[in-house]
């Protein structure tokens, strides 16, 4: 089969040796294994860098059967900004064009976000009579009304509306959505005034499995120089310095365990919140700030790792969804402290895995309880892969997810528009 896939965000195999590839890139490879022919639609911006993989439009051939195509954009300082709309559109326009001669796909796989992409990918669909995907994992535009603050959000209600509605026309007009949590499913076929359909699904984002006993002689090289040992009690953090975290409590309970000098607060990543975060931690020793790392190192870092902290900010988009963070840390077998409640919290509730803090204060306790209690954390960590192998692993949940698009693409083709709901 010819399978399109169309998403901006995620890094890309042609990123580096050792880059860290997601949903998008696990899947992709997957299905150009099973002998799928693969194309991968997405721009020449990279999202967590900030900079641009190349100055013009270009293809690139990974395998025989799997190509990349970067659309050139300008790119945006800040997530939140006109720049990051007009790079949606600019994306949207140019993928538009690009694609009039192409060789039509089978199917196409499409992130909901942005919708000025997906809206575009539906409607190619409808008119070239080719079953589209939308994959929901943002809860767009829900979240703009939560990163705005309080003087933009009477500027900011048109737009959001707009999306609104473009959101409905998007999804009903698609031959299934997918959802990364049942919720995020029921957000979307609610938001369309659907049931759910015969192809609507859900599969979580996941993780593939790590060897990580062997990781010693490159924890030495990658993480000595910042004074850390094996021996450390690590708390670690590997994300992005932006909006969807909150940073400041991490601060605040370094603080208070300061006196404890083998418990280190390792933070991991880049971002626009990322000077100011150092700036307010300069004055603690047991925080490390390494700045944006590759796959080789969070490996080994995460190899010594005791915790890992999603501190996301409590977020419609956080509550109903298990973030990129969390099946990460379940797959080093970490146990992981939440920042947020919700879908997250009734998991590691219900596998024993972890912890909820709602202050810094408490964030200090759970950790040295942790601290104190070896029994309890080697427990969690058992659990936390336990819970990682049974709903989070991409051996598992991404093949499957594969054979999904071929069910898909031979059931449905000669039926765009016809559903049935159940």
């Amino acid at each position: 089969m010819n399978i399109w896939i169309v998403s901006d965000g995620e890094p890309l195999p042609t990123d580096g040796q050792n880059v860290r590839l997601r949903r998008m890139g696990m899947l992709s490879t997957i299905l150009y294994q099973m002998g799928h022919e693969v194309h991968w639609f997405s721009s020449s911006f990279h999202h967590y860098k900030k900079e641009q993989r190349c100055n013009n439009d270009t293809e690139i051939l990974i395998k025989d059967n799997f190509t990349i195509h970067l659309i050139k954009t300008k790119g945006y300082k800040n997530n939140v900004s006109v720049q990051r709309i007009n790079h949606h559109r600019t994306l949207a326009r140019k993928f538009n064009i690009k694609t009039i001669d192409y060789n039509k796909p089978d199917i196409i796989l499409v992130t909901l976000a942005p919708l000025e992409l997906s809206k575009v990918v539906v409607n190619y669909g409808e008119q070239n009579k080719i079953p589209v995907i939308v994959d929901i994992r943002d809860l767009w535009p829900e979240i703009f009304s939560e990163v705005i603050p309080k003087w933009g959000k009477g500027i900011i209600r048109p737009y959001i509306w707009m999306c609104k509605k473009r959101l409905k026309s998007i999804i009903r007009r698609a031959t299934a959505i997918i959802g990364v949590t049942p919720n995020f499913l029921e957000y979307g076929l609610n938001v369309a005034g659907l049931k759910k359909r015969q192809f609507d699904e859900v599969f979580f984002t996941s993780y593939k499995p790590r060897d990580l006993t062997n990781q010693m002689p490159s924890f030495k090289e990658n993480w000595g120089h910042y004074g850390l040992k094996q021996s450390d009690f690590i708390v670690t953090f590997v994300g992005n310095f932006g909006k969807q975290f909150v940073l400041n409590p991490i601060i605040e309970a370094a603080e208070k365990l300061k006196e404890y000098q083998d418990i280190k607060f390792v933070l991991c990543g880049s971002g626009e919140t990322l000077q100011s975060f150092k700036n307010e931690s300069k004055h603690l020793d047991n925080i490390i700030l390494t700045g944006w790392i590759e796959e080789s190192e969070i490996h080994s870092l995460l190899s010594a790792t005791s915790i890992g902290i999603a501190p996301y900010r409590n977020s419609i988009n956080f509550t109903n969804n298990t973030p990129n963070k969390f099946g990460e840390y379940l797959s080093a077998g970490l146990p992981v402290i939440l920042g947020v409640g919700g879908i997250m919290e009734d998991l590691v509730r219900d596998y024993k895995c972890g912890d909820i803090y709602k202050d810094s204060e408490e964030l200090a306790k759970i950790i040295k309880s942790l601290y104190f209690d070896n029994d309890l954390l080697k427990s969690m960590s058992v659990n936390a892969y336990k819970l990682y192998e049974e709903k989070f692993n991409s051996d598992k949940v991404y093949p499957d997810f594969a054979k999904y698009l071929e069910k898909v693409a031979l059931k449905s083709k000669s039926k765009i528009g016809e559903y049935n709901e159940i």
